[in-house]
């Protein structure tokens, strides 16, 4: 757009700047005409106001209120019309002094020359800066289509964006590690957009936000054809309008950029499921696995699997992996992605952001020989994040405390009951089943149990004796004893589920 020292430097105009030349940078949208007393109102902002001063107050402060109120309406100048036969024949002290004081530029449009030849004038450069941008942007697109072109791939196109623009860009892939900058401090610009990357995180590839600020404009766009692949962060000054209408070339481009690397890596991981193929089937030597491992480029190292739902879009999902994961070996089986990654990935972390949502196992760390049991953990493991509606660690449902939450209370009630009764319809029930809890939790001690309990040790064995009558268990037999920590705790575990305390019992721990 025109600026007012460029209407002002129009030899054909002959326009005078002679008030307010503090702010002569403004740029002027449009021309307008208006005789009114208050014109604010019929203004839209960006106006070069052009006036004869028919209704122009005669007082300093009138005139003050007068420019006041066109400065508030977004006037960027005042344009008073001189001649002959018009009220005035040079600018008015009053209203120069008012234009100083106010800061809006006061020009004066000499006899000679019509209100229409000034508008005409602005929309005339108007139409030029206009031009020159869409020729800028036109250079610009095609500068972007030839680094992309070009084997610089997604540094070359941000490198061409750069130099173009002014604006430094960088693409981080799904986990937020960077791929590629076309400029130093990307590591602070992504920290600082962290929380505007967050807030549009979960918009798939619909997401898009700005951050105006310190006269820097930061912008961040999903990257993606059919998925999201990853971000744009894009940092430069916020008064280079220009520049903002290449950003959506930037992104189809950079889209476009990591499509073709994930086609690239269809062979690649081809080779890399058929290497999971051959690690699930059993275990094998380590030096067979590292044989393996090297013929598709990764390194012999601990590994640990992950088996994922993906219903719908285990392809994806599986390219998705594969390329945000450099080491990592996937295969798709139906409806659920298997995928294994060294120790020092941290699968919990990728997984969080690639598979949020789904359910998923996840096996404990292994050699690479036998890959199997940590991919057969995660397997088997899913089906509890499947009823948990997350992810599930092997090492988290290692325990009895799972095992006995995945029935329902009546099943647990019945066990328990079935196992336990002859001691509930004893005379000494609750002194009975305390005495087993405690001689159970104290691993058949029975000094220890006896401190415990605060009894002598022959009244632990005359009670221990009962229980053994009762119930017909015997206590120097392991499944014996196991059957009746397990009913105690099936017990606890249906008190628990419908949201009732225990009683004076003292239950063994969880092993």
């Amino acid at each position: 757009m025109p600026t007012v020292v460029e209407l002002v430097a129009d030899p054909d105009l002959g326009l005078m700047l002679v008030a307010g030349a503090g702010q002569a940078h403004r740029e002027v949208d449009a021309a307008a005409v208006s005789e009114l007393a208050h014109p604010g109102s019929w203004l839209q902002g960006g106006e070069l106001l052009l006036t004869i001063g028919l209704l122009l107050p005669a007082t300093v402060e009138g005139c003050r209120a007068y420019l006041s109120e066109l400065d508030a309406a977004g006037v960027r100048a005042v344009g008073l019309g001189l001649g002959a036969d018009l009220p005035h024949q040079h600018a008015p002290d009053r209203l120069v002094t008012a234009a100083d004081e106010i800061g809006i530029p006061l020009l004066t449009v000499p006899d000679p020359v019509p209100f229409i030849a000034v508008t005409k004038a602005v929309f005339a450069a108007r139409a030029r800066a206009e031009r020159q941008d869409l020729e800028w942007a036109l250079r610009t697109q095609r500068a972007l289509t030839a680094a992309a072109v070009t084997p610089g791939g997604l540094l070359g196109i941000l490198t061409a964006h750069r130099d173009a623009t002014g604006r430094t860009g960088v693409v981080l892939d799904l986990l937020g590690r960077v791929l590629a900058e076309s400029g130093p401090g990307s590591a602070s610009l992504v920290t600082a957009l962290e929380p505007l990357i967050d807030s549009v995180r979960d918009q798939g590839l619909a997401a898009a936000a700005v951050d105006i600020g310190a006269g820097r404009r930061r912008e961040v766009h999903a990257l993606g054809a059919r998925r999201l692949r990853g971000w744009l962060v894009v940092d430069g000054p916020a008064d280079s309008p220009a520049a903002q209408q290449v950003s959506g070339d930037l992104v189809s481009l950079l889209s476009l950029e990591l499509e073709r690397r994930l086609g690239m890596n269809t062979a690649q991981r081809r080779g890399r499921a058929q290497v999971l193929d051959r690690l699930a089937r059993g275990t094998v030597d380590d030096i067979v696995a590292a044989r393996w491992l090297a013929s598709a480029g990764l390194p012999d190292s601990d590994v640990r699997a992950a088996a994922v739902d993906a219903p719908g879009d285990a392809d994806d999902l599986a390219a998705d992996l594969l390329v945000t994961l450099p080491d990592a070996l996937v295969r798709v089986l139906g409806d659920v992605v298997e995928v294994a990654v060294p120790l020092d990935t941290d699968l919990a972390a990728a997984l969080g952001s690639l598979a949020a949502g789904r359910a998923a196992g996840i096996g404990m760390a292994v050699r690479p020989g036998a890959l199997a049991v940590s991919l057969r953990q995660a397997r088997s493991v899913l089906s509890v994040g499947r009823r948990q509606g997350g992810h599930v660690r092997a090492e988290d449902v290692a325990s009895s405390r799972v095992l006995l939450g995945s029935a329902d209370a009546e099943s647990l009630r019945g066990y328990a009951d079935a196992m336990l009764g002859p001691l509930d319809a004893a005379d000494r029930s609750t002194e009975l089943v305390r005495t087993l809890s405690g001689f159970l939790e104290h691993n058949g001690h029975w000094a220890a149990t006896a401190a415990a309990l605060r009894v002598h040790r022959h009244t632990v064995r005359n009670r221990i004796d009962a229980v053994e009558r009762l119930t017909g268990r015997r206590m120097d037999e392991a499944s014996d004893r196991f059957e009746l920590w397990l009913a105690l705790r099936a017990r606890e575990a249906a008190r628990m589920s419908t949201g009732q305390r225990s009683g004076g019992d003292t239950l063994p721990r969880w092993r």
